[in-house]
Order: structure tokens, then sequence, then C-alpha cells
């Protein structure tokens, strides 16, 4: 197996693996919406710029998500203090309830991946899918 198999397969199991455990809590957003969440949670004073740079994703695509998490009462937008024309995007009490699930669920997946594998084995991984990740800079 060449290395590009070999990571598109990785890839593909751990999100079917994910996806079948978000579809058995039965959360009710998709994917793209959990990931959105969990990327707000992360970046601190969140605003649409920052996010639409840290998923990767352009700005229309990333502002209909924010909307329709607004609309789902997920994430609360307050008005950036440093600048006026943008927001700060946080989580509700509820999207902070769904993503403590969510983690949970990845923890879950990422822990069964690396059953019988020993730490250092993990961290070399780690280390070597930084340098690659670098490497496409």
């Amino acid at each position: 197996m060449e290395l590009g198999e070999a990571l598109f397969s990785l890839l593909f199991k751990v999100r079917n693996k994910i996806n079948q455990e978000v579809k058995r809590l039965d959360f009710g957003l998709p994917l793209m919406h959990l990931k959105t969440l969990k990327v707000i949670s992360m970046i601190e004073e969140c605003t649409g710029k920052k996010l639409a740079a840290a998923m990767g994703r352009d700005k229309a695509q990333i502002n209909r998500a924010i909307k329709e998490l607004v609309i789902q009462q997920l994430i609360i937008k307050t008005q950036n203090e440093h600048d006026g024309r943008s927001h700060i995007l946080s989580l509700s009490e509820h999207g902070s309830h769904i993503i403590e699930k969510f983690n949970n669920v990845e923890q879950q997946v990422f822990k069964a991946m690396a059953e019988n594998i020993a730490k250092d084995d993990v961290q070399a991984f780690i280390q070597l899918a930084n340098v690659f990740k670098n490497n496409l800079r």
C-alpha cells in the first residue's frame, strides 16, 4: 500500500466511525456544524474570519453555517469591541453541552484507534503527521 492510499483509508475510516457515533447520539447536526462548533470553542475571540481561516473554508460558507448555528441557538454573536465590523462568536450553553459530547465521541474513536499501540509510536505518528502537514504549506 502506498502513502496516499494508507492516508486516505485511515481518514475515511476515522470520519466514518465518528459519523456513526454522531448519528447514534442524534445531535441533529451535520458533521460540518459540529466541527464548526469545536473550532469556535478552540479559538480565543473567534470571528468569522478566524473561523474561515482555521477551517480552510471560504467566508460565505462559514457565514451560512454561523447563521444556522445562531438560529439553532448553539452560538452567540456579540459585537467585537476591537473592530465594529465583526462579531465575536462563542458557544451558547446548549452549544457547549453538544461540543462536550462531540469531544467525548472523538476521544473514544481516537482511543480505540490507538489501542494496542505503544505511546512512543503514537507520539512518533503525531510528529510525522505534523511534518507531512508542514510540508504542504
